[in-house]
């Protein structure tokens, strides 16, 4: 089950509430419903393939306006999505009161959610609950690419939406684009994506994505500290090698023994202890007192000796 799949079905299962109810009916028709008239009778089909949005949009109207629902399951005769299935749903009782009570004009084209239905803050978390359950999808956390949106023919319900959740009192940052013959509404943020879950109830999957997304950023420091060491280590032994490679080229010319005790004492050390650090050879000084700085300033001064002394068709050290 992807997480997108366990979100809906957390959505799906979520106590209904009397005065939010219509609220979400009210995006699930305009989002997926069909609307047929014939003499022999008018009827509501609403149409998804996800089995989480089914159950609550049956859960909905019977609920609501108390009808008879008729179900019907096909399989997905693709081979390509042979474990797709689409799931309908009948309504023919009480369907015009239904399309009435809910301002929804079938011969009118498409048309966004009513502000009568959309009046309170939970009526608000109702409409994005219902928009997301209807045509939402969300990238598993565990990927470094955070993903969220919400996309439908219906351009002028997602800019709806679009504005909605961009109101101060949800500030969700989200952005709208077209793709293809759909109207999108996207969140990119991590942050973001977690307050719109806690906003439309889905509590255990906002959980599950923090507890995904700390870990991610966890295994991202460790990652950035090791990278640092490394680059550490290697600055650390380039510097290394080009100290011994200087120093030996004063013993090759005889200068080594010719220089003052203080300095000819850190030469020795650093190439007897060729990958020990500053730090290190002045531990190894014992009769006196030398910090890194010290040994770091000493081994700057056996450079420039050597940098003089090279000879000059040499490369420079």
């Amino acid at each position: 089950m992807t997480f997108t799949q366990k979100l809906k079905k957390e959505l799906s299962i979520l106590p209904i509430d009397s005065r939010t109810a219509k609220s979400e009916l009210s995006v699930f028709l305009r989002l997926n419903g069909l609307f047929q008239f014939s003499r022999s009778g008018n009827r509501i089909e609403i149409q998804t393939q996800n089995p989480a949005s089914a159950r609550r949009i049956y859960i909905l109207i019977s609920t609501t306006y108390h009808s008879d629902i008729e179900t019907n399951i096909e399989k997905s005769t693709n081979k390509n999505f042979k474990n797709l299935h689409s799931y309908s749903l009948f309504v023919s009782d009480n369907s015009e009161r239904i399309l009435n009570d809910l301002e929804i004009f079938p011969f009118s084209g498409q048309s966004p959610v009513p502000s009568s239905f959309l009046r309170y803050r939970d009526q608000q978390r109702a409409f994005m609950r219902a928009a997301f359950l209807s045509a939402g999808s969300m990238n598993d956390p565990v990927t470094k690419d955070y993903h969220l949106e919400i996309a439908a023919s219906n351009k002028f319900l997602i800019e709806q939406l679009s504005r909605m959740m961009n109101r101060k009192f949800f500030a969700l940052d989200a952005k709208t684009t077209d793709r293809r013959n759909k109207r999108m509404v996207y969140i990119k943020s991590s942050e973001h994506i977690s307050r719109f879950l806690s906003v439309i109830g889905a509590t255990s999957a906002m959980l599950e994505f923090e507890d995904s997304r700390i870990m991610s950023d966890m295994r991202n420091s460790a990652n950035r500290l090791a990278n640092a060491d490394n680059a550490n280590v290697t600055r650390l032994t380039r510097a290394a090698q080009k100290q011994i490679e200087s120093l030996k080229l004063l013993e090759r010319k005889g200068l080594l023994d010719k220089l003052p005790e203080k300095l000819k004492t850190v030469a020795r050390l650093r190439l007897a202890n060729p990958d020990a650090g500053l730090s290190d050879l002045a531990d190894m000084i014992d009769d006196q007192k030398l910090t890194k700085s010290g040994i770091n300033h000493r081994m700057r001064k056996l450079m420039e000796i050597a940098f003089e002394n090279q000879d000059p068709d040499q490369e420079k050290v």
